[in-house]
């Protein structure tokens, strides 16, 4: 990895364990953690929704769920 004083390393993630900023914060120097809203909860304009699918019909529950969307944003997470 690059050194120098002008290398900035920066970690991103809508979740943050403990344990992870743990070792963020033994590898990187002058670590800042910063949060925006509190941290392990959604805001409470944002719904969270799980959905178990079975894997070989994930795409076709994806494709119906999408069509009765009529505004607003999504964020879908899939493995």
């Amino acid at each position: 990895m690059p050194q120098g004083d002008g290398r900035q390393t920066m970690l991103f993630s809508a979740t943050f364990p403990p344990n992870i900023q743990r070792l963020a914060s033994d590898f990187l120097n002058e670590y800042i953690f910063l949060t925006v809203g509190r941290v392990g909860s959604a805001s409470k304009d944002v719904t969270q929704t799980v959905e178990y699918v079975d894997q070989r019909d994930k795409l076709e529950h994806l494709m119906r769920f999408l069509l009765t969307i009529n505004e607003g944003l999504i964020l879908i997470f899939v493995e």
